[in-house]
């Protein structure tokens, strides 16, 4: 864990200078990020005999170092895309090991949901990595949502929120102190009456923080980031563009797939009446997940 936390410092510093250093001649920084990713999938797969639960990690952190493979003998010009991507995919692999470090722990369990949940994450940065080598970005780059009406002051309005909330991440962990904080998350829903995308994001955000089998060290950076994030986005007319991330939907899901035990379904033999089965049961991102193993286990 002590070794993983100083990988993920050089990870994380990488990516606030990501296009400098991508275009950048000289490789050596971008050798170090993938050094990085590297060194943290061989920690956990010389240890996951002993502890299964870090296959997870292992798995995360290989995706990660594959995208930085693809580039890093390769100076490249990124844009906005490519940075977002790769940083949702450094979040992903924070969040696992913050929870292996927690006194909790991270369960077999809940460390295949969050991977199999970040698939679709590592798949979108790898073709767009692949477009921006070749020369057509555009293929991988999603048509620009339609602009919606921008919330006047909306970032003001949404860090006078985030910074208590960030105070209260740092108290000891207590359910007074945990209602605190899930108050304070339901007063961003202010903000942004009548926007969706808005709500959504803070209706999952409120969901993790009150999971209780979340530790505030696992929770505080994706609600802080993703919400202030969302904050610039509502403000400029971006607000379609808003979407809680595969880790933050996994942390708000955790609390219901907790309570109630995995349901049974059962698939026909019809092909097109498995099809309507696994859209009654299933949302899209799970979807995905299942067609992704499909086509693995279909191509071995």
């Amino acid at each position: 864990m002590e070794e993983a936390e100083e990988r993920l410092e050089t990870l994380q510093t990488g990516l606030t200078e990501l296009p400098a250093i991508m275009a950048d001649s000289d490789r050596e920084r971008v050798m170090a990020i993938y050094r990085a990713a590297h060194s943290i999938k061989g920690a956990a797969a010389m240890l996951m005999d002993k502890m299964p639960s870090l296959n997870s990690i292992n798995k995360v952190s290989k995706r990660l170092e594959d995208c930085f493979k693809m580039v890093k003998d390769t100076p490249l010009k990124i844009d906005a895309t490519t940075q977002t991507l790769y940083t949702k995919g450094f979040e992903v692999l924070k969040n696992l090991i913050d929870r292996a470090a927690s006194p909790g722990g991270l369960s077999e369990e809940i460390g295949e949901k969050i991977l199999q949940a970040s698939l679709p994450v590592y798949d979108k940065l790898e073709n767009h990595l692949k477009a921006l080598m070749s020369g057509k970005a555009s293929a991988a780059t999603p048509a620009p949502a339609t602009a919606t009406p921008a919330v006047a002051n909306a970032v003001n309005q949404v860090m006078t929120v985030l910074k208590p909330m960030l105070q209260g991440f740092k108290q000891a962990e207590s359910p007074e102190t945990r209602k605190q904080l899930a108050g304070l998350c339901a007063r961003l829903t202010k903000v942004g009456v009548g926007v969706e995308p808005w709500q959504v994001l803070v209706k999952t955000a409120h969901g993790a923080i009150a999971n209780p089998k979340n530790s505030f060290k696992v929770l505080a950076n994706p609600i802080i980031n993703e919400l202030k994030q969302g904050a610039e986005l509502l403000q400029t007319g971006k607000a379609n563009t808003i979407a809680p991330s595969a880790t933050l939907s996994t942390l708000a899901g955790a609390k219901a797939a907790a309570k109630s035990a995995t349901p049974e379904i059962t698939i026909p033999a019809d092909p097109k009446e498995v099809v309507k089965v696994l859209l009654k049961t299933f949302n899209k991102q799970q979807l995905q997940a299942i067609a992704q193993l499909l086509i693995k286990h279909v191509k071995s």
